[in-house]
């Protein structure tokens, strides 16, 4: 299938109200993206992930900490933009083209589900879904389901006090006690080393499909190190979220093939199916309700 011809162009809007600093002004950073003979106008994202370069942008700010700030927030100057273009300055550059990178890949899966009449208009949405952070969408949502049914048992068990006073007692201090704050992982990493027996007591009372799901989260957090060390992306200055587009691209088969050395094929299509399906429906839901 011949794909259109896809451009994509970052450009300073100037039609928006501007910054002054030194005498010059600066405007908030945009993308023209065009495909064949449609094309849709998108704010970059580019400041959203410029934080973990920030001793980069201070060396490219000359230690004006107000035009530090001004870079952070994704405001540039036509002198600086220019100058980060033709110099290629890391991590502005990069970035850039990462992010251009992961538009151009958006699009054309788009073009290739519906070639004859493919749309542009939720291209911005799309971007953001496919950036957003797998890592912390798995997280939320089984924290979210172990503390529903923490609820469940520590009611369950009120009324049952003395044949089950291990159980309220352990939902009541996981309950009322940890701090939730934290992500479930760490919960679950301390708990383990500290006291494992309070962990297995909840674990026989929770739905099956829930401790797969819990299963297949701490398999996966298993292997965070060795996706990170493979997409290489922070050296890189790149996006370095390691984003639902890196699932469906990259990380899924990564994992695939790490599970099956690990756990075997039955378990790997259990645990991989299982993490996909969480992403696909709390992605969705993402979306459609921001």
């Amino acid at each position: 299938m011949n794909l259109p011809t896809i451009t994509i162009k970052h450009f300073l809007n100037t039609s928006l109200e501007s910054k002054n600093h030194n005498l010059n002004e600066f405007y908030p950073l945009y993308i023209q993206v065009t495909a064949g003979q449609k094309s849709i106008t998108i704010k970059s994202s580019v400041s959203e992930h410029l934080d973990i370069y920030r001793s980069d942008i201070v060396r490219i700010s000359q230690n004006d900490p107000l035009l530090f700030e001004m870079i952070l927030s994704g405001f540039f100057s036509e002198i600086l933009f220019e100058k980060i273009l033709l110099e290629q300055l890391f991590p502005v550059f990069h970035l850039l083209e990462d992010e251009k990178n992961v538009i151009k890949t958006i699009v054309e899966e788009k073009v290739k589900e519906n070639p004859q009449d493919f749309d542009l208009t939720d291209l911005n949405d799309e971007y953001k879904k496919n950036l957003l952070e797998i890592t912390e969408i798995l997280d939320s949502h089984i924290k979210t389901r172990y503390r529903e049914e923490l609820n469940n048992l520590f009611l369950k068990s009120i009324d049952k006090a003395e044949k089950e006073k291990n159980i309220f007692r352990i939902s009541n201090y996981f309950i009322h006690f940890i701090n939730w704050e934290n992500t479930f992982y760490n919960f679950y990493e301390a708990t383990y080393e500290i006291n494992p027996s309070k962990l297995k007591a909840i674990e026989n009372h929770l739905p099956p499909d829930l401790l797969t799901e819990i299963k297949a989260y701490l398999a996966y957090y298993s292997q965070i190190n060795l996706v990170t060390r493979f997409l290489n992306k922070r050296e890189q200055g790149r996006i370095s979220t390691i984003s639902y587009l890196d699932w469906k691209n990259t990380i899924y088969d990564i994992l695939c093939n790490q599970f099956r050395k690990l756990l075997g094929g039955k378990k790997t299509s259990e645990y991989m199916s299982v993490l996909d399906t969480i992403l696909k429906k709390k992605i969705q839901n993402n979306i459609v309700n921001s």
